[in-house]
């Protein structure tokens, strides 16, 4: 039998998303453990079965899919399901069952980010799903290296949560302003397009200054997120219709790197 093509998703931020918090977590736990390389190999596994997935529930709820996309969704979801699988064992073989849970309300991450994409088109709620699923890969890190669930996992998650957030309402701002089709943009107009995404940033800073109030994060993690809210605030008053989403991809990724570099540096200060 010749082996389909591998299927890989488009979307490439969504690497970002899994991955960056994944390494915040497990540095975060102060301590180097082989149980990280297993969770990350186990995270690819499941992620990359997020597009076959997807088309197999497509068929499930009666959309028409060709048969051989059919197939090759079908043998590739098994096979990375299966490596999910197999490298998640050597972590509950250690007791570490509540990646159980961790794994529950990431399907219904998964499944909600389904629906929501289902019954009405991509928005900025579907994405956020789908964000606060993969940014579990944060305190599943610190908790596979430390062996604890605690304040600090719940908090590591927020904050790589509320960050990649950011992203989601810097890009749909860009989406409204490139379908409006406005040939000159004045300020208001710039205003009204990114309102959502400036509230979303101050609500962010917001929330961060009071974890620290409450002493869950050091005061001066509230910098972290510095760099990515002078980019919205900037890309606001700067916008036009023109935006080239490829260099906008790769921004927002060098972006969520200083985020990493910056955050696991200032929570220890």
């Amino acid at each position: 039998m010749k082996i389909p093509k591998p299927i890989i998703t488009r979307e490439h931020g969504a690497w970002a998303v899994l991955f960056v918090p994944l390494l915040i977590g497990a540095v975060y736990a102060d301590r180097f453990s082989w149980n990280v390389v297993y969770l990350a190999l186990s995270a690819l596994g499941v992620f990359l079965s997020y597009v076959p997935m997807h088309t197999l529930l497509r068929r499930f709820i009666g959309m028409e899919i060709a048969a051989e996309k059919h197939s090759e969704s079908f043998f590739w979801a098994v096979v990375y399901l299966l490596f999910g699988v197999v490298f998640i064992i050597p972590l509950l073989r250690q007791d570490l069952w509540y990646l159980i849970p961790i794994g529950i309300l990431g399907m219904v991450s998964y499944f909600g980010n389904f629906l929501l994409t289902r019954t009405v088109q991509k928005s900025i709620f579907s994405d956020l799903v789908a964000v606060a699923g993969l940014t579990l890969s944060a305190p599943s890190a610190y908790y596979v290296s430390t062996g604890v669930i605690d304040e600090k996992a719940l908090v590591v998650w927020i904050l790589n949560f509320l960050f990649f957030g950011c992203s989601v309402f810097y890009v749909h701002m860009k989406l409204q302003a490139t379908a409006l089709k406005k040939k000159e943009w004045g300020l208001e107009d710039k205003l009204s397009t990114g309102k959502l995404n400036i509230v979303y940033h101050l609500v962010v800073v917001i929330i961060v200054l009071m974890l620290a109030v409450y002493h869950f994060t050091p005061t001066m993690v509230t910098l972290a997120y510095v760099p990515m809210v002078f980019h919205a605030l900037y890309g606001t008053i700067q916008l036009h219709r023109r935006v080239q989403f490829k260099h906008l991809g790769f921004l927002l990724l060098g972006q969520s790197i200083v985020f990493a570099v910056l955050l696991l540096w200032l929570i220890d200060q």
